[in-house]
């Protein structure tokens, strides 16, 4: 018993430290997970100092040679100043060093000339002869938001938009010309332009009838349709609808003026740079909402002007944009923070499209409008003319293999005599084997009850009780089957009457009113392309 007694506890020892073993694995393995974890972030951040580092130092040797472009750089200060003076009134800063070469210098004399209504031929020429785009651009965007629209030239804007590319993409400088010109920041020539260059590369199949429809609510009234007149209905009831999302859109009369917030942001009486200064005024649902600092939004026209100023003159320009990445890249900040006016904005349809859904923002809605009205117009006459499609003078309603024929004053009655006949005969039909059980069922009860009962034995007659029981539940089912299929007979009957009834109501209050559908679907053409076209 000694023995036993020992080997019973050598085993629970065993026991006890093969489950510390396994909790000790365990906890091994989360350990590791943790440390797989804690090295894997580690690692991360260790990566992300490296590259910050490695930015850093590359930063601070890119800064030396800026060091030969202090003029050029002060004269970049000097441009943004003068352009918070002249938003805010104030008294011009003194001029710097002229810096040769520059197209900054004259350019922003030539604004200051502009500005006070004084002759600036000269300084235009000279900016134009060194970057003509650049020189094009910042006029074209520095007057619009001084609120100098009549200044703006045509010449200008023509050079500065450019052609859309090839695959009907725009650049971020693009757009915020296009959307400066819907705000009416260059006039009504400056927009007829820049709505040209969009409808050269628009898709002229850009489904922009269905994008309409989406904005829009049909007035037709919603009565009893027929199959038949289906294509009619529907194109009647889009017609409807584009005629509303069109009359929604152009009858928006914050379209018609120039959109105060296109103006200049004034300087700010705070510690930060004018860079930094004015928080936009435009809520949530606008594309010039202000970001979670308040800085305004990239693509207002005061941001690209001041993205054009940053760039820097042509020996510097690709020195200061690597010192734009690599400072996005020591702050943490996405690469792409680092902007540039070529930067891709989207293509034309894509915009278009954003812009017609837009109802908070009225000037980009009527100028994607403008945009692609004549490019809907034959869809839009294509559908007046399916909505005047002359309507059917009969119509057939379909029961089983029956067709009934619909004309306005009724049903045929014969076809739908004969259909009706089809479906009463059909209904409540007892065939002769459904009869035979029950009828067997009673004959073969009462011949057990009286034959065997009566000669043999009382509890025959118990037995064919029972059977004719089931014969009596059996027929009494078999009746209630047959009410139930004569009832349903009816009902089909009925059901068939009143669809026929429907339809040749339906097809009289079509024809009757043809004239009515024929002066809407007139009137709403007429709307459509009298806003479309002018």
């Amino acid at each position: 018993m000694s023995d036993w007694w020992t080997e019973r506890k050598q085993n629970e020892q065993l026991s006890n430290l093969e489950s510390e073993m396994s909790y000790a694995r365990q906890e091994t393995s989360s350990l590791r997970s943790q440390l797989s974890r804690i090295q894997g972030g580690l690692q991360n951040r260790v990566d992300s100092l490296t590259r910050a580092f490695d930015a850093f130092v590359e930063l601070s040797d890119l800064r030396h040679e800026t060091a030969g472009f202090v003029d050029a750089a002060e004269l970049r200060r000097y441009a943004t100043r003068v352009l918070s003076a002249m938003a805010s009134s104030t008294e011009l800063p003194e001029t710097g060093k002229p810096v040769a070469r520059y197209w900054l210098g004259p350019a922003t004399e030539a604004l200051i000339g502009l500005h006070a209504g004084k002759p600036a031929e000269q300084a235009v020429s000279t900016a134009m002869e060194l970057d003509q785009r650049r020189t094009s651009i910042y006029l074209s965007l520095a007057l619009a938001v001084l609120g100098q629209r009549h200044q703006v030239r045509t010449e200008w804007l023509d050079v500065a938009f450019g052609a859309p590319a090839a695959d009907g993409s725009l650049t971020r400088v693009q757009r915020v010309l296009w959307t400066t010109a819907a705000r009416g920041g260059f006039g009504p020539d400056g927009l007829e332009l820049v709505v040209k260059r969009l409808q050269s590369a628009a898709s002229p199949d850009g489904a922009w009838l269905s994008r309409l429809e989406m904005r829009g609510s049909s007035s037709r009234p919603r009565g009893p349709r027929l199959k038949a007149t289906e294509p009619q209905d529907e194109a009647g009831d889009r017609l409807s609808r584009i005629r509303n999302a069109v009359e929604t859109i152009v009858g928006n009369t914050a379209a018609r003026e120039p959109d105060p917030e296109l103006n200049y942001p004034e300087e700010r009486k705070t510690d930060r740079t004018p860079d930094d200064a004015a928080a936009s005024r435009r809520d949530g649902r606008s594309r010039r909402d202000a970001d979670a600092d308040g800085q305004p939004d990239k693509d207002s026209p005061a941001a690209m002007l001041r993205l054009l100023i940053s760039e820097g003159s042509d020996p510097e320009r690709e020195t200061l944009a690597r010192i734009a990445v690599l400072r996005a890249r020591v702050t943490g900040s996405p690469e792409s923070a680092a902007m540039a006016l070529e930067d891709p904005a989207g293509t034309v349809d894509t915009l278009l499209t954003e812009d017609l859904g837009l109802s908070a923002d009225p000037h980009l809605s009527a100028t994607a409008l403008r945009v692609v009205g004549p490019l809907a117009l034959p869809g839009v006459e294509s559908l007046a003319k399916t909505a005047e499609l002359p309507g059917p003078t009969q119509v057939s309603v379909e029961s089983g293999g029956h067709t009934i024929t619909i004309r306005a004053d009724g049903p045929d009655p014969l076809e739908l005599g004969k259909a009706t006949s089809t479906l009463t005969a059909a209904g409540g039909v007892v065939t002769t084997g459904q009869r035979a059980v029950p009828i067997g069922l009673l004959a073969g009860g009462a011949v057990v009850a009286i034959g065997l009962g009566l000669l043999l034995h009382w509890f025959w007659i118990v037995v064919g009780l029972v059977v004719m029981a089931f014969g009596l539940n059996s027929y009494l089912s078999l009746r209630r089957a047959v009410a139930n299929d004569r009832t349903r007979a009816a009902g089909e009957v009925s059901n068939l009457n009143e669809r026929c009834t429907t339809a040749a109501t339906a097809l009289a209050d079509y024809l009757k009113s043809a004239d009515t559908r024929h002066a809407a679907t007139t009137e709403d053409l007429a709307a459509i392309r009298r806003e479309l076209t002018t």
